[in-house]
């Protein structure tokens, strides 16, 4: 074969390798962007869970979008499911690190908490996550009461009796947080978000928003 067509033909080959890579790259680039952080247009604000202990755990976001001067609002809440007082033992299975979740400021072992992680994120693929570490107020609480072994719901209600040092008290399971985009203290970067209400006994709800 003729040098030249051996030339040629290796030309077209390498050229037709380049072109292809090409075509790969672009359509990844287009068609498939990173999953966890995909911006869908809606988002579902509400969000429910059952429990095995005998709760449902619900979330809800304020916004899907934040406004450019607006805030986010995440309220996580827990409802009793049973018709009777329900006692549930306290526990220590928290799935994701408490430490990064806010709870209710001056209560002892609190035991649900709200946490914001970068991504979209399920409570399938949670663990893949990490909590945002964002600043937190600082309580000059009372002397801290000793944590409650038990928490005895009322029917079908967010409302629970705890005994702390011997005297009987009703706490009411529910966390809210607030926080704005254009806050001096933190910037929360443009993209999708996970918020996260997880408890003590290891059960992790999530719903998502939009950082513009």
């Amino acid at each position: 074969m003729n040098p030249d067509d051996v030339a040629y033909r290796k030309s077209v080959r390498n050229m037709g390798a380049i072109l292809a890579t090409m075509v790969v790259v672009v359509f990844a680039a287009l068609f498939v962007p990173y999953y966890l952080f995909q911006q869908h247009s809606v988002y579902q604000s509400s969000v429910t869970l059952d429990s095995p202990y005998g709760f449902a755990m619900h979330l809800t976001v304020n916004t899907s979008s934040v406004p450019s001067r607006g805030s986010v609002q995440i309220t996580g809440w827990v409802n009793s499911t049973s018709s009777s007082i329900e006692n549930i033992t306290a526990a220590n299975n928290w799935p994701v690190p408490q430490g990064r979740l806010w709870g209710k400021p001056c209560y002892a072992e609190w035991p649900i908490g709200i946490g914001v992680m970068q991504g979209r994120y399920t409570q399938d693929n949670y663990t893949l996550g990490t909590l945002v570490q964002l600043p937190q107020s600082v309580y000059h609480c009372p002397a801290q009461f000793s944590p409650p072994g038990s928490f005895a719901f009322e029917p079908y209600s967010s409302k629970a009796l705890v005994v702390q040092n011997g005297g009987p008290v009703f706490w009411v399971f529910q966390t809210t947080v607030s926080f704005s985009r254009d806050t001096s203290n933190y910037q929360l970067p443009p993209g999708v978000y996970t918020a996260v209400l997880a408890d003590e006994w290891g059960d992790v709800l999530t719903a998502n928003f939009i950082e513009p």
